[in-house]
């Protein structure tokens, strides 16, 4: 799938427009100090890429893993929708803007892979592997820092994110009529980093577009043991899991 790159000219686009119209604010000067909250809805583009690896076993022949990898490794990704419910506090100095802003996003993410049948090299057999992950909910604390320029306002930001998922793992082969299967459902700790301008409103009112990727470099990382006619298998599940999301906030400072 190539959906990131058209992801990434709607990024650039939102971010453009931001820069190139600070010259329609108000020339009254808009100060950012204070406390804020708000409601943002958006787009995520999700991918996984797994280096889950099948090991050379007493089930598994020397050969199994390497014809394995492809299929075991193939990218998770899709589309979903957002929302976020965020508040955080902000300090203006001259132009500079310094503040921390806390978020929690709700989504309904789900990407699949399916390959099979693939034959082996040895013995005529033929094996299927699935894969599931999911995603619903992820909370970030971001520090940022921006610019004002009147009513407009450009930040950057970047903290910790913790997301939670779901992770389902089938493989079948024809040398045993039984499914292996592997599940798991679990938080991560990653890193979440955003760019976005804002404009202000009357009344405390802002207006903001921003772009924000969350990355969770170990979503699974755990080994599969399994035992099929009588011989140990065992798979070593590595993922991870990137989202970007493109937001449009309606928020309310005090």
């Amino acid at each position: 799938m190539h959906k990131l790159p058209k992801f990434r000219s709607i990024i650039c686009a939102t971010i453009a427009a931001g820069i190139l119209f600070p010259g329609i604010a108000s020339a009254e000067d808009a100060t950012w100090s204070g406390f804020y909250g708000g409601l943002a809805l958006g787009g995520t583009y999700g991918e996984s890429n797994p280096d889950t690896v099948g090991e050379s076993t007493p089930y598994f022949t020397s050969d199994d893993p390497a014809v394995q990898r492809p299929y075991l490794q193939k990218s998770l990704d899709d589309l979903a929708l957002n929302g976020s419910v965020l508040g955080g506090y902000d300090h203006q100095s001259g132009q500079l803007v310094y503040g921390i802003e806390a978020d929690l996003s709700v989504m309904d993410y789900s990407a699949s892979t399916a390959s099979g049948p693939v034959r082996y090299n040895s013995a005529g057999v033929d094996f299927n592997i699935n894969s599931t992950l999911e995603t619903n909910f992820a909370f970030s604390i971001r520090p940022k820092i921006g610019y004002a320029v009147g009513n407009w306002m450009f930040h950057a930001a970047a903290g910790p994110s913790i997301g939670y998922f779901d992770y389902d793992f089938r493989y079948t082969d024809t040398n045993a009529g039984a499914a292996n299967d592997f599940s798991k459902s679990t938080l991560a700790l990653g890193i979440s980093s955003g760019l976005g301008s804002s404009y202000k409103l009357d009344n405390g009112w802002v207006l903001r577009g921003d772009y924000v990727m969350n990355y969770y470099p170990k979503v699974i990382d755990e080994r599969q043991s399994f035992v099929r006619a009588g011989f140990r298998g065992s798979f070593d599940h590595q993922v991870d899991f990137q989202s970007h999301n493109l937001r449009f906030a309606v928020i309310k400072r005090f």
